[in-house]
């Protein structure tokens, strides 16, 4: 049995089809099925079942999963450590995190962490705070960072940051000449939101129900990019966390205004690490750099 085939398990176990998991693994869908037809003759019974909806695990291929994905890992930091005493840090930092998060905290820390360490790669995953939590108590990635993270015995906040809300809008917004803005002033424009199960959503509707407030909740939409482009486009107001300084608007199109909502106003940003679970050495690296970049923010 080779170590491809079981590579190739672990992408179809999180795959929706055998042609998803061929596309993320630059090979052919036959290549993809010839190596799971391996495995089943090995282990002599069915991994995968086949239907028109695409492909989902047996029993016995969700034994498999499980395993398949613990092996890899260990082995991902058997090659690190071998790397490490030739001095050069290797393999793949996983994070999960909220998409708001990324432009001020993640995608500047990997630009100075890749001076450092460029041989390292990254797998780099966006969601609501119940998916992050999921994703590193599963052991799908080993850090995560979000707003307002779950507690679970499962794993540990190491270290936590305020940011502050504002209201973002296009340049030309009727009110975009305001110092700072209440929830009465929000309250008459269409609103770009996501989901229900984003904290962003659910800290809205409590201040809306708090204040005897009806938002226009106009645009539903988890994706960040959606969001800010129909801002840009003078469509909808979006409710961001921004740094304390230094704020981060759309190539000046943006502004950004003080929410003075003393609830909503600031949100809780949580750096986490799986509690019984070890990390591979370029996760912790990157995990103590990132924290540095909390710490300042908290300065």
């Amino acid at each position: 049995m080779q170590l491809r085939a079981l590579r190739y398990f672990s992408q179809v176990a999180q795959s929706t089809s055998l042609r998803d998991a061929a596309e993320k693994l630059f090979v052919t869908p036959t290549a993809v099925t010839r190596q799971i037809e391996q495995l089943e003759h090995y282990y002599g019974a069915q991994l995968i079942e086949r239907s028109p909806r695409g492909i989902k695990l047996t029993k016995e291929g969700e034994y498999l999963a499980q395993a398949v994905q613990a092996t890899l890992r260990e082995l991902d930091v058997v090659k690190e450590k071998i790397a490490a005493t030739q001095s050069i840090v290797t393999g793949i930092v996983r994070i999960c995190c909220a998409e708001s998060l990324v432009g001020p905290f993640v995608a500047p820390t990997i630009a100075d962490f890749r001076k450092l360490h460029p041989h390292v790669g990254f797998e780099i995953d966006v969601g609501s705070a119940p998916l992050v939590a999921e994703a590193l108590v599963n052991g799908q990635v080993d850090l995560a960072l979000t707003f307002y993270m779950p507690v679970t015995s499962e794993l540990s906040v190491t270290h936590s940051c305020e940011l502050q809300h504002k209201v973002m809008m296009a340049a030309d917004h009727e009110l975009a000449g305001k110092s700072f803005l209440t929830l009465r002033d929000i309250a008459q424009h269409p609103i770009a939101i996501p989901p229900a199960n984003y904290s962003m959503r659910q800290s809205l509707e409590s201040a809306a129900r708090r204040e005897g407030l009806q938002f226009d909740l106009r645009f539903v939409t988890s994706s960040l990019d959606v969001q800010k482009q129909l801002a840009l486009l003078g469509q909808a107001i979006i409710i961001q966390p921004q740094l304390n300084v230094d704020d981060h608007q759309e190539q000046g199109r943006l502004i950004a205004t003080l929410l003075t909502d003393l609830q909503l106003g600031v949100v809780k940003v949580d750096l986490c690490m799986p509690r019984k679970r070890s990390v591979s050495i370029a996760s912790r690296l990157f995990h103590d750099m990132l924290a540095a970049r909390i710490r300042r923010q908290n300065q």
